[in-house]
């Protein structure tokens, strides 16, 4: 499928968005795996694997900081958002400086204000350096987020579902001037 307004690009159990369609994440619906003819390996740079959960999210290591996390990939997200526990192990290290408040809504509908930080470095998988980013603190529970905002800076992206992973253009240098 290829639609050139939106510049989406579909193969059987892949999805590629380029950074003009970025506010939706398409997932992909493939058969079997051994169907798949295009894998992220020779279409991305960089691919990494994505774990699935019980209840089918995504979820993906990253480095934030200085400290390694689970992050779930979450397109409906804007920003990096993360737990109060992982935020105190980044308070801890002195790798977050709070740079605002935010007005988000939550899945629940909720409006609540949300401190936001800025983290020199963060890393996908062993070795793909988004540089900075902003991350906004739950007050209470929750997941840590993996948003558009951080995936935007590796632009354009992908997700296979069969298997699980995620397909980046850009790392290191090149994704943190793409974002400026």
């Amino acid at each position: 499928m290829q639609n050139n307004k939106n510049r989406i690009y579909a193969g059987r159990n892949v999805v590629f968005v380029s950074t003009v369609a970025i506010s939706t994440l398409l997932f992909a619906l493939g058969t079997h795996a051994e169907q798949a003819d295009t894998s992220l390996d020779t279409l991305f740079p960089h691919s990494f694997p994505l774990t699935q959960t019980g209840s089918g999210s995504l979820t993906v290591a990253a480095d934030l900081g200085g400290v390694q996390s689970e992050f779930l990939l979450d397109t409906g997200a804007s920003l990096i958002t993360v737990s109060p526990e992982l935020f105190a192990k980044l308070n801890r290290l002195g790798s977050a400086v709070k740079v605002r408040k935010v007005a988000a809504r939550t899945a629940g509908g909720r409006l609540r204000a949300l401190d936001v930080y800025r983290v020199e470095r963060f890393v996908l998988g062993d070795n793909c350096e988004l540089g900075p980013v902003e991350v906004a603190v739950m007050r209470s529970g929750g997941r840590n987020l993996l948003g558009l905002a951080a995936l935007q800076q590796a632009a354009p992206f992908a997700v296979s579902t069969t298997p699980p992973a995620l397909g980046l253009a850009r790392c290191g240098k090149a994704a943190s001037i793409a974002a400026l």
